[in-house]
């Protein structure tokens, strides 16, 4: 299991770094196709709009099938999207790039947190912070590889034929390995979580022999007297069992968190070159900046990692939201530059891990549901940034390109608001963790 998670958390790695890269870049992407900034948002939000369908969809595909089909898919589809922008010479074929970018990284991203929050459930929160981290390290680095580009001079996309090479390899050494396996917990049997289960019996804490059909998808979770199956999409399950996820307001308002979180903090990062390019800055140097932002989004990872063991997850949501809003006015309003960078950086220390801890509070409501679930959530992430981007993008164009700022403080207060909401909430209802 352990081998899983480390070749999952570099996937996320590449995943990071290879979607940060068209970020920074949206001045030059601008210049060098003759397009304005309005068009670059529309180019984002169908970016979005291609992860928000996939995470969804794949989600429910984990569930029924198993991941392992659903990782070959997204792969591939970054095959082809990495080769797409590499021949990008017409917004046409950037658009129709873009979407598949937004697909295959959706569907990829959904699939790799359903199977890591099933393989270990007593370590969700952990694992699920662990890919986080290696997903906000991959960002980091690629916004220096965009630096150190552009400081060299290279095509914009010179980047995107490496990235064709590197999916290219993954999924070349994914096809070669067998269906990977991993333990229970009590180390006594193997279970496959790669598509159907075969008949399998094994002995549970309470010396129980337990038997796991075929037909079914089985995940295993560990409750207080032994372990527990729990069968995923039997015959009996209908429409019903999803329809019955949007009662809980714990599961809804962790979608509308994401929802302003995609559209603030993850568009201040799309815009972050763009923003500062209206005070004169350079986006070689600009993209620097956009690194740091991202290492302390990695080191708020990280600080999460060690506040999870006192605190309750909806506990760090709402100070981290609370402190995103407060550093956010700061940027809006402050003239100075060193003190708008301090409180990015801020702004990333308090919340990295934002999304794998939001995805870990709303599978606790129905953990045999992850796969569904984790893509609702990346799906209500990406809705934001859909939603957000067109928005920033027209008002950089019309208005100026420092203006957007003030739509990323309105999602900024309204992700705050929301997060107090959650946490009254979740002070009245306890989440469904008896399977855990």
């Amino acid at each position: 299991m352990k081998r899983e998670i480390i070749f999952f958390s570099i996937l996320n790695f590449i995943i990071g770094l290879t979607g940060i890269v068209i970020r920074p870049l949206i001045p030059i992407v601008s210049e060098d196709l003759n397009v304005g900034l309005d068009m670059i948002g529309i180019l984002l939000s169908i970016i979005s709009l291609g992860f928000f369908i996939s995470g969804i969809y794949t989600g429910y595909l984990s569930d029924r099938y198993g991941t392992k089909l659903t990782i070959y898919l997204g792969l591939i589809v970054l095959i082809i999207s990495s080769l797409g922008f590499s021949l990008a010479y017409t917004f046409f074929i950037l658009i129709i790039s873009g979407l598949l970018m937004g697909i295959g990284r959706g569907g990829l991203m959904a699939a790799i947190n359903s199977h890591i929050a099933n393989i270990y459930p007593g370590k969700r929160e952990a694992n699920l912070l662990e890919l986080g981290y290696f997903f906000c390290l991959g960002s980091a680095i690629g916004s220096i590889v965009v630096s150190g580009m552009l400081f060299l001079e290279l095509n914009w996309r010179a980047a995107f034929i490496i990235f064709f090479f590197i999916y290219l390899f993954f999924t070349l050494y994914f096809l070669k390995k067998k269906v990977i396996r991993y333990k229970t917990n009590s180390g006594e049997e193997k279970i496959d979580n790669f598509g159907r289960d075969k008949i399998k019996n094994f002995k549970n804490n309470s010396g129980n022999v337990i038997s796991i059909q075929e037909e079914d998808n089985i995940d295993l979770y560990k409750n207080k007297k032994g372990f527990k199956n729990v069968s995923r999409f039997q015959k009996h399950t209908h429409l019903k069992e999803y329809l019955n996820l949007f009662k809980n307001p714990i599961i809804i308002f962790s979608g509308i968190l994401l929802i302003f979180f995609g559209g603030t903090v993850v568009a201040f990062s799309t815009w972050y070159t763009t923003y500062f390019s209206s005070f004169g800055i350079k986006v070689a140097i600009s993209s620097l900046g956009l690194s740091l932002y991202w290492l302390s989004i990695t080191g708020g990872v990280k600080l999460k990692q060690i506040a999870i063991k006192k605190f309750k997850d909806y506990q760090i949501i709402f100070i981290g939201c609370l402190f995103n809003a407060i550093f956010m006015l700061i940027i809006t309003f402050s003239g100075n530059i060193v003190i708008k960078v301090i409180a990015s950086i801020m702004i990333g220390l308090f919340l990295g891990g934002f999304t794998p801890l939001t995805t870990s509070l709303a599978i606790s409501q129905k953990p045999e549901l992850s796969g569904f679930i984790s893509g609702y959530i990346l799906g209500m992430l990406s809705l934001g940034d859909m939603i957000f981007q067109p928005f920033i993008g027209y008002f950089s164009e019309r208005f100026g390109k420092g203006s957007g700022i003030y739509i990323q403080l309105a999602g900024s207060i309204l992700l705050f608001i929301t997060a107090f909401i959650i946490t009254i909430f979740y002070k009245y209802k306890e989440p469904d963790t008896g399977t855990l």
